[in-house]
């Protein structure tokens, strides 16, 4: 976990230094249009690995024919994909009326020919919790990407920067995986041994499918019904402020989903270790969401320039979505670890019918109410999520919730002491109000943890739990697999 950790980190902060200059270089225009071309490659990208990264984690048996099975069919989806992605130009710019959407498109569509022959090599990483490759990985190409797109801001090529930034990620990604993995795959043979890892791959594929389709449909329903400059500063709040969550929520979940795993047989461990990362998890990201909160407006200000603080107020109310979200979104870690895939395709299906619902009835009060009827719609499914995750499970629907009491908790506090901060500091500018508000904050998190043993013990319980994961191996049969790969 120490090295996941390192590595999202680093990522982030090569990112966020990035999006720092690109948002000065860039206008809110030319990052709308880049959300308008994304909008079918965000959904596009539930395929590229069709959940077999997660049937080879989750497997308790794998052999090289199944690897090399996969292998083939992603790198033949990857190159269907990118053939999909590269027309789908000329309807995003007949929809969007946006002509310059066709070419961007067109060279998006590139990415996938690299991310297709990824997809076993990232998997086998993960199988063998080879955690600092794979952080190493991601900020190298991370670093390159980034480098990239600023060379291509300077230069005023203007949306094709953010293009650049987005092909040359798969590409570095691609090689540095290639180089750190010694399997190579030998020419297709049968596929009838991987079927079950087939279907399992494709429930998993579905349930990400659509709740990718239903957190994109905020996107196009403002790109169609407004305009690229308001879905621009919406799309730079939503990922302001998820960016640093999923760098506290990915290596989590990369640990997490084979540990639970390992652990079906066992009832009771399996209810306690997702006790404990739930609540640790929570102690983490909660009191975060509220320090990102308060500070919005300064935040915006110093990260991304005056030119984006009409975005402020999107980014506050998406903050109560993300407080939700950082224990609902552990519901997928019930479904995949137990195997229960095609119930959770039948929840996303559900789900993402209802948030793209509340987004067509939001627009009506512009960005503001579409991030409204998100915040609304993740409050109101959070026990519906755990209801229908927690079958079949050892853990109960009130396990999320009782977890939640003491993070929650903490957070109140930082709350007051970071608005309190803020209106002490009301007469500064915005860099040194941001500093002051976050140091309040982080200080009085820091004391709550101390002065009270039982928080304070969620949070190391989590830590210890994933550094004795990082050197445990995953119990089962390696037929035709060499153990010191799978």
């Amino acid at each position: 976990m120490s090295w996941s950790l390192v590595g999202v980190w680093a990522s982030y902060a090569i990112q966020l230094g990035t999006t720092m200059v690109l948002a000065r270089l860039l206008s809110p225009g030319e990052f709308g249009l880049m959300a308008m071309a994304l909008t079918l490659t965000v959904i596009v990208n539930q395929f590229r690995n069709l959940g077999f990264s997660h049937a080879v984690v989750q497997s308790d048996s794998l052999t090289w024919s199944q690897v090399n099975s996969l292998f083939w069919i992603n790198a033949a989806v990857g190159l269907l994909l990118g053939v999909v992605v590269a027309v789908s130009g000329f309807g995003l710019a007949a929809f969007y009326g946006e002509p310059q959407l066709v070419y961007l498109c067109l060279v998006l569509g590139a990415g996938y020919l690299f991310s297709g022959v990824s997809v076993q090599h990232e998997a086998l990483l993960n199988r063998r919790l080879q955690f600092r490759t794979i952080a190493m990985r991601n900020t190298f190409a991370g670093f390159l990407s980034c480098v990239a797109a600023i060379v291509a801001a300077f230069a005023g090529l203007g949306v094709w920067a953010l293009v650049i930034q987005n092909v040359s990620l798969v590409l570095f990604g691609t090689v540095v995986l290639w180089l750190s993995v010694p399997w190579r795959p030998s020419r297709p043979k049968g596929f009838r041994d991987s079927v079950g890892l087939i279907k399992f791959g494709t429930n998993v594929t579905i349930a990400n499918l659509f709740s990718t389709f239903s957190r994109q449909a905020d996107n196009v329903i403002i790109g169609r019904f407004m305009d690229a400059g308001a879905l621009g500063l919406y799309s730079k709040a939503y990922s302001l402020l998820t960016l640093p969550l999923r760098q506290l929520k990915t290596p989590i979940s990369g640990v997490m989903v084979p540990t639970l795993s390992s652990l079906q047989e066992d009832p009771q461990r399996y209810r306690s270790t997702y006790l404990k990362t739930v609540s640790g998890l929570a102690h983490f990201g909660m009191p975060f969401v509220v320090l990102l909160a308060v500070g919005a407006y300064e935040l915006i200000d110093v990260f991304l320039g005056a030119q984006w603080t009409a975005a402020a107020q999107v980014f506050q109310i998406l903050a109560i979505a993300s407080f939700a979200q950082l224990v609902s979104g552990t519901s997928g870690w019930l479904y995949i670890s137990t195997g229960h895939t095609t119930m959770y395709a039948r929840w996303s299906v559900v789900t993402s019918l209802i948030t793209i619902a509340s987004f067509l009835l939001g627009v009506r009060w512009g960005i503001e109410g579409v991030a409204a009827a998100y915040a609304i719609g993740q409050v109101v499914m959070f026990v519906p999520a755990f209801v229908f995750a927690t079958r079949g499970t050892a853990v109960r629907v009130a396990d999320p919730l009782l977890a939640m009491v003491r993070p929650v908790l903490v957070s109140v506090v930082v709350l007051a002491a970071a608005e309190g901060a803020r209106y002490l500091a009301h007469d500064l500018s915005s860099l040194p109000k941001l500093v002051v508000l976050v140091g309040a904050g982080l200080a009085v998190w820091a004391a709550v943890l101390l002065l009270w043993p039982r928080a304070r013990r969620e949070v190391t319980e989590l830590l210890k739990l994933v550094r004795r994961r990082k050197s445990a191996k995953k119990p089962g049969t390696r037929a035709e697999a060499p153990t010191d790969l799978v």
